[in-house]
């Protein structure tokens, strides 16, 4: 090894680290600038696209408005013309052509075209006599009209586009590259008698379309039908073949624009005439130039050489710096300095580099020192119901070495010495479980011994997975009868009991609280029942109300110390935790069970009703349909934000009543409560406040007033008496602070339910 390190530091002494650093940096800032400069100018493109998005909108939209209302004045001319005395008359009652009333026509034509800039030429056709007049003082029959075509038309085929005001009807046809709005008037039959025919001067619409023409940006004009309105004037191959086809579908769909082969194409329909403005846009030139992505780069690339600069400095200091401490503490404990000065400076610091080295040793020594503490404080954790996620007690279960894991069953076995057993029997005992274990254990289980205190030890089983009920209880029987068949060490002050089986680690405080209770059962036996009950069935937790009565006293606990966070996830722990792929009835009951724990508790604090709407919810009467009472998953759902509102409630509630003057308070009614004169009056005046101030705390905390409280407490300590003394009723209201026996009778049976002989007498035929 050593060799070997020598061989490695030669290396790094002959190489060119500042080149090599330059270089790395060099590059390194490079393909940062190179980056940087395309996202500039990916965001530059963008901005200018987006700015002219709106822009193009916008100018679309403005020439859509300017044609509506070009077309909207020619529509109300056509609409006077077709008002005026004498084309009404010449069309009604048709004249000769050589007739003089056809000069007062063509002299009404004529001014309107005067009058109206936009239009070239009205023609007036005259269904009946098959005649036309023009504003030209043109005269002729049909037959031999100019534009005989455009009339033929007009009557053979229906227009695609039409303007519809005040109405009236006015089609806008094309005819040898020109605009004609055309008019029938007055309606008598399919047409009409008479038909006013429009020619539009090309330069008007030209100025109107000439808004939105750049070099970059052209617009053209469609029917209703997206044939091309104005062929002549607009420059129609520039649009691919088969693209304007899509365009009503995108319409429809409320799109109003789309690109391709590097266009935008932006669409717009008129409301009033169905004519549709498509407006292509190249987005080449809007593409930012070297010149502009440069001087938009420029911060970025003084920034990028700033940090590499720094980044290069930060390196050289952490490669040679290392070094140079090296040689510091080599100097410091080598005194003597001879082997120094006889090799080579590299070889000198590679063997000291190897002894330095060795406190690494020393450093795995701390560590493995720190897992049996560790796994104390883990273990600890599980057993009080710490919640934990699987993963992350899968995590802990593998670095400190422990032979359980998260998948198979648990049990607990719980040990506890009595007060007068000898310490020397503590320790054979315990030594004794260990041997019995690690006896029988093989093929059965895997397993962990915990002290918990002095005079407790708790035993993590974990049985093989699938291993059967006959074997389990096999086990067991052969791990009590060794530990117990030497002598009955029961009588030496020894106690063990085994918890129910639980589904896995997780959930291996439920056993561990259960043989604890069962260890209280045997330190304290009942009176009612002296024999101990025979399991005829698999022992595995029971989530019934004694269960959760159990869970509810150690979040109550959380709560009291102020750890309000964890009781919280403790509550949440156990709702999670509990089993789904059992029976769904069983399950429902249990989450009732935990639902009617936390009522109980609350009551117990004297909260049965919420001002609060946030929490009103917790005492309903009927929290849940009747399906949700037998869906285990809809169960889990309404008790999940039930416990969480039910922690807060109780917290703020416990917070409430542990204000100063309550505190003091109690403690006065605790000290006085024989006393007859003890008032609202005297405990303000012991708290130093106001009597309203007091009474208003008693109300919030504790949901009923100063006189309640004190009378149940003086009833509580009455039952207390007459359970424990053979006292009279007389003496009993009288060292309660009553002043008088028929006073206490009353709020005895008020708060009982019954009087004072009467519970003692019910007391008594129970036990």
């Amino acid at each position: 090894m050593n060799h070997n390190l020598k061989d490695i530091l030669r290396k790094f002494r002959n190489k060119k680290l500042l080149t090599q650093l330059f270089t790395v940096m060099a590059a390194f800032s490079g393909i940062l600038m190179a980056v940087v400069s395309m996202v500039v100018n990916h965001q530059t493109t963008a901005t200018f696209l987006k700015n002219n998005n709106l822009i193009y909108t916008n100018t679309l939209e403005v020439s859509i408005k300017t044609l509506d209302t070009l077309f909207s004045g020619f529509h109300n001319s056509l609409t006077h013309i077709t008002y005026d005395a004498s084309i009404v008359d010449s069309v009604v009652t048709p004249k000769p052509l050589d007739s003089v009333a056809n000069y007062q026509v063509w002299s009404v034509l004529n001014g309107y075209c005067q009058e109206t800039e936009g239009m070239e030429e009205i023609y007036l056709y005259i269904r009946k006599t098959n005649q036309v007049l023009t504003s030209t003082y043109e005269k002729c029959s049909l037959d031999f009209f100019r534009e005989r075509d455009l009339v033929d038309r007009h009557f053979a085929s229906r227009p695609s586009t039409v303007l519809l005001k005040s109405g009236r009807t006015t089609s806008i046809e094309i005819y040898k590259d020109r605009v004609y709005m055309v008019r029938d008037f007055p309606l008598n039959g399919e047409k009409g008698l008479g038909t006013l025919f429009m020619k539009m001067k090309s330069s008007v619409l030209s100025d109107a379309l000439e808004a939105a023409q750049t070099s970059y940006s052209h617009l053209l004009a469609y029917d209703n039908n997206f044939n091309p309105l104005f062929p002549g004037m607009l420059d129609y191959d520039r649009v691919p073949e088969g693209l304007i086809d899509l365009i009503p579908g995108y319409i429809k769909e409320g799109r109003n624009t789309i690109y391709s082969d590097n266009q935008h194409y932006y669409f717009c329909q008129s409301d009033q005439t169905g004519i549709n403005l498509v407006l292509l846009v190249d987005d080449t030139a809007f593409m930012p130039s070297t010149r502009m992505v440069f001087m938009n780069s420029l911060p970025y690339f003084a920034l990028i050489l700033v940090l590499s600069s720094l980044l290069s400095v930060c390196v050289l200091y952490l490669s040679y710096m290392p070094v140079q401490k090296l040689k510091k503490m080599i100097s410091l404990e080598e005194s003597s300095g001879n082997n120094a000065d006889s090799k080579n400076e590299w070889d000198y610091l590679t063997e000291s580099f190897l002894k330095i080295s060795n406190h690494k040793y020393q450093l795995d020594y701390i560590l493995s020192n720190m897992i049996p503490k560790i796994s104390k404080e883990f273990y600890f954790d599980l057993l009080s119901g710490k919640p934990m996620d699987l993963p992350y007690i899968k995590s802990i279960l593998t670095n400190i070495g422990s032979p359980l894991n998260t998948e198979d069953p648990c049990k607990v076995i719980t040990v506890t010495f009595l007060d007068f057993a000898d310490p020397v029997l503590k320790n054979h005992l315990t030594d004794s479980l260990k041997q019995i274990l690690k006896r029988n254990s093989d093929g059965i289980c895997r397993y962990v011994l915990q002290q918990i205190d002095e005079s407790l030890y708790a035993v993590i089983i974990q049985f093989i997975a699938d291993l059967g009920y006959s074997k389990i209880t096999d086990f067991e029987i052969k791990v009590e009868q060794a530990f117990f068949q030497s002598n009955d060490d029961r009588s030496n002050g020894v106690l063990l009991e085994i918890g129910p089986k639980c589904s896995s680690i997780q959930n291996v405080s439920f056993s561990y609280q259960e043989s604890l209770e069962r260890l209280a059962r045997q330190k304290y036996p009942s009176k009612k029942t002296n024999e101990k009950t025979v399991r005829s069935e698999e022992d595995s937790v029971k989530f019934n109300h004694h269960f959760f009565q159990l869970q509810m006293k150690s979040i109550s606990e959380l709560i009291m110390k102020g750890d309000t966070d964890t009781a919280l996830k403790k509550a949440l722990h156990i709702c999670h935790t509990l089993p789904h792929d059992g029976n769904p009835e069983e399950i429902c009951r249990a989450y009732e069970y935990y639902r009617l724990a936390f009522l109980n508790t609350l009551a117990s604090y004297r909260i049965t009703e919420a001002e609060e709407k946030e929490y009103a919810f917790l005492f309903d009467p009927d929290p849940y349909s009747s399906q949700c009472a037998e869906n285990p998953a809809c169960m889990q759902e309404y008790m999940v934000p039930f416990c969480t509102a039910a922690v807060n409630l109780l917290s703020e509630k416990y917070l409430k009543q542990q204000h100063k003057y309550l505190i003091r308070a109690k403690r006065c009614i605790e000290e006085s409560y024989a006393d007859p004169n003890l008032s609202l009056n005297l405990l303000a005046e012991q708290c130093k406040t106001t009597t309203s101030y007091l009474s208003r705390l008693f109300k919030e905390s504790f949901g009923i007033n100063f006189v309640d409280y004190l009378n149940q407490y003086r009833i509580e300590k009455a039952k207390e008496l007459l359970m424990t003394t053979s006292k009279p009723v007389k003496e009993i209201a009288s060292t309660t602070g009553f002043n008088s026996q028929q006073n206490f009778i009353r709020v005895f049976k008020k708060h009982a339910g019954v009087t004072p002989g009467q519970f003692k007498s019910e007391k008594e035929s129970t036990k």
